[in-house]
């Protein structure tokens, strides 16, 4: 296996304001052409704020039960976001 490139993040911002980073292993794809061009239009559209994340619906934590059901059987457009 070859690396493909390297990364230098500063993780003591998100840190700081109790963020989430999450990440996606392509593996062999991500060498053909295709899913790299796929995946450099995205980060560039995140980085100039063109993508937005859509949420469906939002629910108090206490419904948790309820947040789930939803999930489950209304199949949402978006996220389904509980609050505290």
């Amino acid at each position: 296996m070859r690396a493909v490139g390297s990364l230098t993040v500063d993780l003591w911002p998100p840190m700081q304001s109790n963020q989430t980073l999450m990440g996606v292993f392509m593996g062999p794809l991500f060498e053909r052409p295709g899913v790299r061009a796929s995946v450099d239009d995205m980060l560039q559209a995140v980085a100039a704020g063109r993508i937005r994340v859509v949420i469906d619906r939002i629910f108090p934590l206490a419904n948790a039960a309820v947040a789930h059901e939803f999930a489950e059987t209304a199949k949402p457009l978006g996220r389904i976001v509980m609050k505290p």
